[in-house]
């Protein structure tokens, strides 16, 4: 079968000289183990394939290693394997931090006109279109500068009038109510407009009190009611809104007045 050397050619050399004789073969590294050279080369096809194997397996896993700078990888090479673990761990502990950190983070507050209001209720309300009681469309921003008065169900036909006789005649008068409180042409510096989803009035629900309500006085023969009172909104040339005033006189106005003016 072959020539099988226990002592893998470990013989004490010849008194000759150490001369290689003919079929001798060279010493082996004890560290190999018994060699069997067999008589016929096919029989290591199997472990010539195996060998191949790992050879193309360490010839890409040392170009790899080449493209990021280092160098072939020995038998005492330490491995990659845990510092890429650890370099792992800490990019997505950092990645994780942030994203907590800003998921928390609330949007700025939007800018605030003159009375507190955001803009982001000026940007509606001028470009809100609502309709006069002729059915045309009217855009608020068409108005400007005006002052919105929310009438709700009040009969308010006299404050309006009298808030509209002590307007500046730039400014518009603009009552607004599920339905046009007024007819059109009522005046020229009065547009009534309605509201029938209540896309101004749900902005407004409840406003500031400028001046305490006047309650009912009665007395033996006559009992004397509040006046009716409306929410102001005053919105100036640019648009932006004032805060919403709770008004039954238009001398609650006067200061809005002289601002617009």
């Amino acid at each position: 079968m072959g020539d099988l050397r226990p002592n893998n050619g470990g013989d004490t050399p010849p008194d000759d000289g150490g001369g290689a004789r003919p079929g001798d073969l060279p010493d082996f590294p004890p560290e190999w183990g018994t060699i069997v050279i067999p008589d016929d080369a096919s029989e290591l096809n199997q472990e010539a394939i195996a060998i191949r194997r790992e050879l193309r397996r360490r010839s890409r896993r040392d170009r790899f290693r080449t493209a990021f700078g280092l160098g072939p990888i020995g038998r005492d090479t330490p491995s990659l394997g845990v510092p890429v673990i650890i370099m792992a761990v800490a990019v997505i502990t950092t990645l994780l931090s942030l994203f907590v950190v800003t998921w928390d983070r609330k949007p700025n507050s939007p800018l605030q006109g003159p009375g507190g209001t955001a803009s982001t209720t000026l940007t509606a309300l001028t470009d809100t279109v609502l309709a006069d009681a002729s059915g045309t469309r009217v855009r608020l921003g068409g108005l400007l500068p005006a002052v919105l008065l929310l009438t709700g169900d009040c009969d308010c036909a006299a404050l309006i009038a009298a808030i509209a006789a002590v307007a500046p005649a730039a400014v518009t008068i603009v009552p607004i109510g599920h339905n046009a409180p007024c007819p059109v042409a009522t005046a020229p510096n009065i547009r009534c407009l309605a509201d029938p989803d209540a896309t101004v009035t749900s902005r407004y629900a409840t406003a500031p009190t400028l001046s305490p309500a006047i309650p009912p006085i009665a007395t033996a023969s006559v009992t004397t009611a509040a006046p009716p009172a409306v929410t102001a909104v005053v919105m100036d040339a640019t648009g932006m809104p004032d805060r919403p005033l709770t008004v039954d006189s238009a001398d609650d106005l006067t200061t809005a007045f002289d601002h617009l003016a």
